[in-house]
């Protein structure tokens, strides 16, 4: 009787802990745009985001890709946070800008798509609706090997 008392209490104690000790998943949001021809290349991105981890000694990002939300091949990624403090966030998100704003700057305004960094990050629950709910038949959310 006094172990199973024991094994309660333990219970009540860790169960807690844990529950409260599960990290947030949020993700930065990089979407890719098209005007005629296709939307433009995911390299100086994924560049920047393989610098990053390696200049941080971070673990691999987690990095969904969600396909189909458009015609001409528009769609996002979610790049998630957890590897990341508030003020290693920051810095990400500035670098991602920087980045699409060179590559942005470089397109031919009439013709090449957009890339565009999301300044609110994107909770787990909303790639959880993503994924359960597609907006249309092409929609689909799928994890993104960016180390290829």
């Amino acid at each position: 009787m006094k172990q199973i008392f024991k094994l309660i209490i333990i219970a009540l104690i860790t169960i807690p802990v844990f529950s409260f000790s599960q990290t947030k998943k949020e993700y930065i949001m990089v979407s890719y745009s098209s005007i005629c021809c296709g939307t433009p290349s995911e390299k100086p991105i994924m560049d920047f985001v393989k610098k990053f981890e390696i200049e941080n000694k971070l673990p691999p990002f987690e990095i969904f890709v969600e396909y189909g939300l458009g015609d001409e091949g528009e769609h996002a990624f979610y790049i998630g946070t957890d590897n990341l403090n508030p003020k290693s966030i920051k810095s990400f998100v500035k670098g991602l800008k920087i980045t699409a704003t060179k590559q942005n700057n470089k397109r031919l305004k009439n013709r090449d798509g957009s890339v565009n960094v999301d300044d609110k990050l994107t909770l787990n629950a909303t790639l959880k609706s993503i994924k359960n709910k597609p907006i249309n038949q092409l929609n689909s959310l799928t994890i993104y090997n960016y180390k290829q």
